[in-house]
């Protein structure tokens, strides 16, 4: 048993290694695939020639490709992602000072995702379990389903004019505290818990009607006693299941939020250096954010296993 759970987590870790790898390459090869030369769009059509090969030059630009590839990834490898054409900032300086404002906004939004939808989702299901409440159950289905199918930028411009502008509940933009953060986390989380929200509804009805269920019911335990120990865990199983491909939409879409809501995190720093064409940190952010939800995606697999070790079995 231990060798087999040993073996299948070797494997995960295996294949994360190697999708590290293939993220690392495509962030590089396919910035590479835009045309022109990424500093002299930068530094504009006016900057001296002497300037942009100066520039060329500090970046390791000037080197042939195949050269740049390894020296980029043997860099980022040890947390070094060069310096910004722009500004010649050292990209890690500028990763460090915006990491902590995305870094709360995405524990914030996995948090509440997962705790929303569980909450709400297993409420319901027990609510409506058996055909009870046919007209809770319709406008749950309708809510959510409404809800999931909204863009993140409409829920987050939605929340900016409703809370903010209209009735001056939390501030419009900016991360100058906690209350900075509320109106951006319910604009990630809405869309993914009431997906989760679905998927947890219709497992408590399954879940409710196996017999260990049934059993801990014709005991007369206390009802919470039922939902909480003997209904939970299972549902908790259903929820990850699902739940790693919705929190990993979570973390992305912090760079959609994070610029309506002008924080100054990684998904603004992207978003600007695309517009400037400042390539290294386009770079970096873009390699953070996928490791982020490939990592995730691990980590998911290991509440699974601990949850439900017949899936590790049966990988393994």
């Amino acid at each position: 048993m231990i060798m087999r759970l040993g073996t299948s987590w070797g494997w995960r870790l295996l294949k994360l290694a190697i999708s590290l790898v293939a993220v690392l390459t495509l962030t590089f090869f396919m910035l590479q695939l835009i045309p022109g030369d990424p500093v002299r769009q930068a530094l504009g059509p006016d900057a001296p020639q002497s300037l942009v090969e100066e520039r060329r030059h500090q970046l390791g630009l000037d080197l042939p490709v195949w050269e740049q590839f390894f020296r980029y990834a043997g860099q980022a490898l040890t947390g070094d992602f060069g310096s910004s054409i722009l500004s010649s900032q050292p990209v890690g300086v500028i990763i460090e000072s915006r990491i902590g404002n995305t870094a709360t906004l995405v524990i914030a939004g996995l948090i509440s995702t997962m705790v929303v939808s569980i909450v709400v989702g297993m409420w319901i299901g027990v609510a409506t379990r058996r055909g009870r409440r046919p007209f809770t159950r319709f406008g749950f289905n309708f809510l959510t389903g409404f809800v999931a199918a909204l863009p993140e930028f409409l829920i987050a411009v939605g929340l900016v004019f409703f809370f903010a502008v209209t009735l001056s509940l939390f501030p419009v933009a900016g991360a100058k505290g906690p209350s900075s953060f509320v109106l951006p986390t319910i604009a990630i989380t809405l869309g993914s818990a009431a997906t989760l929200m679905r998927v947890v509804r219709s497992s408590t009805d399954n879940v409710l009607d196996q017999e260990y269920v049934l059993v801990a019911r014709s005991k007369r335990l206390p009802a919470r006693l039922v939902y909480l120990r003997h209904a939970l865990p299972n549902l908790l199983t259903a929820a990850l299941t699902l739940g790693g491909l919705q929190l990993g939409a979570v973390i992305t879409g912090t760079i959609i939020v994070e610029n309506v809501f002008a924080i100054p995190g990684l998904g603004t720093a992207m978003v600007s250096a695309m517009v400037n064409r400042d390539f290294p940190i386009v770079q970096a952010t873009m390699l953070i954010f996928a490791s982020a939800v490939l990592i995730l995606n691990v980590v998911v697999d290991l509440l699974l296993g601990i949850l439900d070790p017949r899936s590790v079995r049966k990988e393994a």
